[in-house]
């Protein structure tokens, strides 16, 4: 298993000096009906622009798409393990931190994501995630609400 992810967080305290509001370990959890994958929550904002005037973050997401907002989380995916192909009307940019990752596309299409900082963006198309390393592989997701993609741009 990975190790947890660690959030730090700034803000402003009542002198308005910048300081560290928060600082945790994040631990994942198993997603329904995805065998060997974990997620987390890193950070969500409930909308576009935020408020970043030092108030509380929306600590919880009603799944991957934020409605108006970002969700920024984290994904562990076990060596054999595969999620099964899915889409969400979202841009994601998608980092890998550790191990290896395939990333696949609906018309079979495979690349393989091997160095850390290896970024894919995905647009509201069909995708699925496959670990062929020996090791947990991890991504972390920054995923913006969008309208949803049509096949014929507009």
């Amino acid at each position: 298993m990975p190790s947890p992810l660690r959030r730090v967080v700034t803000g402003l305290n009542q002198d308005g000096l910048a300081v560290v509001t928060s600082d945790e370990l994040l631990l994942p959890e198993a997603i329904p009906s995805m065998d060997g994958a974990l997620a987390g929550t890193v950070w969500v904002t409930a909308g576009l622009p935020t408020n970043d005037n030092n108030i509380e973050e929306v600590r919880t997401a009603d799944g991957i798409v934020t409605p108006g907002g970002t969700n920024c989380r984290f994904t562990d995916l076990a060596p054999g393990a595969r999620t099964p192909m899915h889409k969400t009307d979202s841009v994601d940019y998608n980092i890998l931190i550790q191990g290896q990752v395939i990333h696949i596309t609906e018309d079979g299409v495979e690349k393989l994501l091997t160095n850390p900082g290896d970024t894919v963006i995905q647009r509201g198309t069909m995708h699925a995630w496959k670990n062929p390393g020996e090791e947990w592989a991890r991504w972390v997701s920054v995923i913006i609400d969008a309208i949803p993609v049509s096949a014929k741009p507009q």
